[in-house]
């Protein structure tokens, strides 16, 4: 009996710190976690504030009008309209890109919304659709360099 006693007192001293070390582990891989998420948040929070102070650096940039431009791309020439309105970009419409192939075009014309999102032509081109929107790409930044104040 008296040894009964004790073995069951020591099995849950046991259990007891088995369970402290399992908590331990877990709030230790928690706590690993938690350090990396706020370190994403800093990135992300470090890169929209140099995005928006880039935008910011352009924003205001440009004579208001409409203005053309064109530039080479996967199947020839590229033209664009590009629209400024309060010093800004407000709209890049492509007016011709006859050569161009459908698909690779469609692919390619994602790369206005990112020179939109930066007011600038200045932006990375389109994977799978490279040269077709090397070509809007090049096409916009000739128009803009009449835009320049």
């Amino acid at each position: 009996m008296k040894h009964q006693e004790f073995w069951m007192r020591a099995a849950s001293l046991i259990v007891a710190v088995g369970a402290l070390g399992i908590y331990q582990a877990n709030a230790l891989q928690w706590q690993r976690e938690e350090e990396a998420n706020q370190l994403a948040v800093q990135q992300a929070q470090a890169h929209n504030a140099a995005a928006q102070q880039a935008a910011s650096d352009t924003a205001g940039s440009y004579q208001d009008g409409t203005y053309t431009g064109s530039g080479e791309g996967f199947g020839g020439t590229v033209s664009v309209e590009v629209t400024v309105s309060g010093g800004t970009l407000t709209e890049i419409a492509i007016t011709s890109a006859g050569g161009e192939d459908a698909a690779y075009l469609d692919r390619a014309k994602q790369i206005i919304d990112s020179m939109l999102a930066a007011q600038s032509a200045d932006v990375d081109t389109i994977s799978g659709a490279t040269f077709s929107s090397t070509g809007i790409k090049t096409a916009v930044q000739r128009a803009l360099e009449g835009a320049k104040k």
